[in-house]
């Protein structure tokens, strides 16, 4: 019989030392039950594995959650360019509070994304402290528990400050069950510090097309890339253009540019299935939609993806609750919109969903590119070039669609092809087997090009217009004649924005490292909002509900017509004021009651 061990997980600023749930159980076959300690002192190699599995695991349930609050939802309400979404102003009520700026320290989207950062580096902390490395294998395991703790520093320390820097095992003796506030600078040096030691261990894939026999595990080179982005968060460019070099003159990675489109020449098996039990019904997609499949469950392991949660293979992580919630949770709302027949038949909450500005912003810059296609599609599009069970039923039902104001989120889209064809068959709609990537090579191209633009040329074989212009190309945009930050058009900080929309957490960190985050978030006029500049008028204080089309018989072709769209404003609440406290978000109010030594962030 199989012997279980409970590992313990901790909120570490907290000092709480807890078990963790049943998911967090490490299942080590014929080894009985022994003291933690020596599980990890006498570690062989498969052991070592299922440790550093459940770091991932956990990673998964940060980034694409549970049952509970959720990164990307979190993150994006800060920005203002998502309507927290649901099912009404009651529903995602933390984000809604974070959008208007009268939030507090007992906000339970910090508390959550704080501990579940620290969990991470708990789990790591006991590989590196308590693991063995007698094998190359365990060795690896090690350098990659370095890297995933240094990439929750590096989020902690961004988000927060001066976030507490737990560098080994809480234990009460050595280290202080009670950390307190670590400067931010010292977090920078050993978040760097551990990169260069998990790099100088992990291997490198063996070329384009070789990330699938290492998975979804860390390599030197994201290691690298993970670098860069904590030197430019540092405007520490020179740094950071080394670090990016080595990346793309490995000749190992490269954009993803396959597409499809919504008509029937892009079925695959359970498209198929669907249209053949609903073919006296069926309306078929348009083939003039065409966008990019970055985020298809083909593009699992190319060679723009430096680092991915990997989804497939792993039983547990399709029938537990980890991407079945993460798939409600940003799906459509079904008791409001007509469900596609693209779309599986999953639960759909309706988070997440693009605000007018925004919608209009990528519109204006992007056109009908693909890449704005991948991201967000107009409602007119919805309606029209999406296929259907029914043609007679689509669209918004008579009862409005919550936080939405004609753009539809794409990015994240539960396609029903990317559903394991025999689970969906058999009605199990838990299986879309997609990875989830945390950083892309698009990102790397970006952050040369900014990197260049500020400091001059660095030793990558591309220029830094050449880098931008493969983001720009694979777009479906034109060159862009010169480096720029600025630039409507074609510049580096509209590109980022676009390119790597609810990516991690890039356009909050951005915004932040830029300095533009006050002035975007304050920008409220009409104006502005129709522009796609700020946030408008109507953001986190009124109630938008998308009533449909006022004439269903007319196809708009521009993504920036709005005219034929209904979409009523019922007032809410009023936004509060900026403060400067906005710039680092707050302790949560439970942390600072169980440690002493813990300091609140100024103004909250």
């Amino acid at each position: 019989m199989k012997k279980q061990i409970i590992a313990f997980a901790g909120l570490l600023a907290g000092a709480m030392m807890v078990t963790s749930c049943a998911q967090d159980r490490l299942d080590f076959e014929q080894h009985g039950v022994m003291e933690v300690d020596k599980t990890y002192a006498e570690a062989d190699d498969m052991t070592a594995q299922q440790l550093i599995a459940n770091v991932y695991v956990r990673v998964k349930y940060l980034m694409m959650g549970d049952w509970g609050v959720h990164y990307i939802a979190t993150t994006s309400a800060k920005t203002a360019e998502c309507w927290p979404g649901g099912s009404g102003p009651n529903d995602g009520a933390d984000y809604l509070r974070m959008a208007m700026m009268v939030d507090d320290e007992e906000n339970a989207a910090y508390k959550e994304m704080y501990s579940r950062l620290y969990q991470i580096i708990y789990k790591c902390n006991m590989i590196v402290d308590k693991l063995n490395d007698g094998s190359d294998e365990r060795k690896r395991v090690i350098a990659e528990a370095k890297a995933w703790r240094a990439w929750a520093m590096m989020r902690l320390t961004q988000l927060w400050g001066s976030a507490p820097l737990v560098e080994h095992v809480l234990d009460g003796i050595n280290y202080s069950f009670y950390p307190g506030n670590s400067d931010p600078e010292e977090n920078w040096k050993w978040i760097m510090q551990q990169f260069d030691e998990a790099q100088a261990v992990l291997p490198s894939k063996s070329g384009l097309g070789g990330q699938k026999a290492i998975g979804g595990r860390w390599t030197k080179e994201a290691c690298y890339a993970y670098m860069a982005q904590g030197y430019m968060w540092r405007n520490d460019y020179e740094n950071a253009k080394i670090e990016l070099a080595k990346v793309i003159n490995s000749g190992k990675y490269e954009l993803w540019t396959k597409t499809a489109t919504m008509g029937p020449s892009s079925y695959g098996t359970n498209m198929q299935l669907n249209k053949s039990k609903n073919a006296k019904t069926w309306m078929d997609g348009s083939e003039s939609y065409e966008y990019l499949t970055l985020y298809r469950a083909e593009a699992d392991f190319c060679d723009e993806f430096l680092l991915e949660l990997d989804i497939d293979g792993d039983a547990t992580t399709i029938e537990n609750t980890e991407p079945y919630w993460f798939r409600a949770y940003m799906n459509w709302r079904y008791d409001e919109i007509n469900k596609p027949g693209n779309l599986t038949p999953q639960d759909g909450w309706g988070f997440v969903t693009p605000t007018r500005s925004f919608g209009m912003a990528f519109a204006k810059h992007d056109g009908n590119s693909v890449r704005r296609r991948a991201n967000i599609a107009t409602y007119s599009e919805v309606y029209h070039d999406f296929p259907y069970e029914n043609v007679d039923v689509r669209g918004v039902m008579s009862s409005p669609l919550y936080g939405n104001e004609g753009y539809f989120r794409m990015k994240y889209y539960d396609h029903l092809d990317d559903a394991e064809p025999n689970r969906y068959a058999s009605g199990n709609s838990k299986g879309n087997m997609t990875n989830f990537p945390l950083m892309r090579y698009a990102d790397v191209l970006l952050m040369y090009a900014e990197a260049c633009c500020m400091s001059g040329e660095g030793t990558a074989n591309i220029t830094g217009l050449e880098a931008l212009n493969k983001v720009r190309q694979r777009a479906g945009l034109t060159p862009a004649p010169a480096l720029d930050m600025d630039n409507e058009e074609y510049g580096i900080k509209a590109e980022r924005r676009f390119e790597l929309w609810l990516d991690d957490c890039d356009r909050y960190v951005d915004l932040i490292r830029w300095g533009d985050y006050k002035d975007f978030i304050t920008t409220t006029d009409e104006t502005s909002s129709d522009a796609g500049n700020g946030v408008g008028p109507h953001w986190a204080v009124d109630c938008a509900w998308l009533i449909g089309l006022k004439d269903e018989t007319v196809r708009t072709d521009d993504p920036t017509d709005l005219s034929n769209y209904e979409v009523r404003y019922d007032p809410q609440s009023t936004r509060g004021t900026w403060n400067d406290r906005l710039y680092l978000w707050p302790f949560p109010y439970a942390e600072l009651t169980q440690n002493p030594n813990l300091v609140q962030n100024p103004g909250w």
